[in-house]
C-alpha cells in the first residue's frame, strides 16, 4: 500500500485536495478532525487542556472554543508548545491505527493530511509526500474570508508555521493551488498518476 503523507500552510487547499483523492476512492485521515477526537469532552486531552487554559476555552457546547484557543496560541508560543505535547502524539498515534487498517483491507493506497508533517519530521512515516503550495498573499486573503479574522491575526498564524518554500524543497510532490479550482484538479490528476505508479 502505498502511504501519502498530504501537507500545506494554513489555507492552502489541503481540505479540497483530500475530497479530490476521497472522489478517486482512496481513504483519507483528516488530521483536525483527530486532533478534535484527541481533545474531544470527556478525553484525558481535553482535561489537560482545559487544566492549563482555563475554563475560558471550554464553548458553550461543552466543547473547546477553538476560536478562543487559536488567540490563545497565537499571544503565547508556551501555551502552543503545551497544547502540541497534548495533541500530537494522540494524532500521530491515530494516524498510525488508521494506515495499519487500510492496510489490513487490503487497500492500495491511503492519504494521511498532516498539516506539521514536516515540523513534527513524520516523513517516514510516508512513501510519497505531497505538498499543497500557495503563495502568502492568497494564503492571508483565504484566511481573513475563512476564519473571518484581521489581515493582522492571519499574519501572525502563518508566521507560525513553516514559510511554503521550505515545505516545497522537502516534498516528494507538489500541487500548485494558486489560481483556483480548475488548476488545481489539473494538478492533482497529474500528481495521482504519478503515485499510482509507484
Amino acid at each position: 500500500m502505498v502511504k501519502v503523507g498530504l501537507t500545506g500552510g494554513a489555507a492552502s487547499g489541503k481540505t479540497t485536495v483530500c475530497r479530490l483523492f476521497m472522489e478517486k476512492g482512496v481513504a483519507v485521515s483528516i488530521a483536525d478532525e483527530l486532533a478534535r477526537e484527541a481533545v474531544s469532552p470527556g478525553s484525558p486531552g481535553f482535561d489537560a487542556v482545559v487544566a492549563w487554559f482555563g475554563d475560558g476555552v471550554v464553548g458553550v457546547d461543552g466543547g473547546l472554543d477553538r476560536p478562543v484557543l487559536r488567540r490563545k496560541l497565537i499571544s503565547d508560543p508556551e501555551s502552543r508548545r503545551v497544547l502540541e505535547s497534548i495533541v500530537q502524539p494522540e494524532v500521530i498515534r491515530l494516524m498510525k491505527v488508521f494506515l495499519e487498517r487500510e492496510e489490513a483491507s487490503g487497500a492500495v493506497m491511503a492519504v494521511c493530511e498532516v498539516p506539521l508533517l514536516f515540523e513534527l519530521n513524520l516523513e517516514a512515516m510516508f512513501d510519497v509526500t505531497l505538498h499543497v503550495g500557495v503563495d502568502r498573499a492568497t494564503q492571508c486573503a483565504r484566511l481573513m474570508e475563512r476564519d473571518g479574522v484581521a489581515e493582522a491575526e492571519a499574519m501572525r498564524l502563518l508566521d507560525l508555521q513553516l514559510p511554503d518554500g521550505d515545505k516545497r524543497d522537502r516534498a516528494d510532490l507538489v500541487i500548485e493551488n494558486m489560481r483556483g479550482l480548475s488548476e488545481l484538479k489539473g494538478a492533482f490528476y497529474k500528481v495521482f498518476e504519478k503515485i499510482v505508479k509507484k
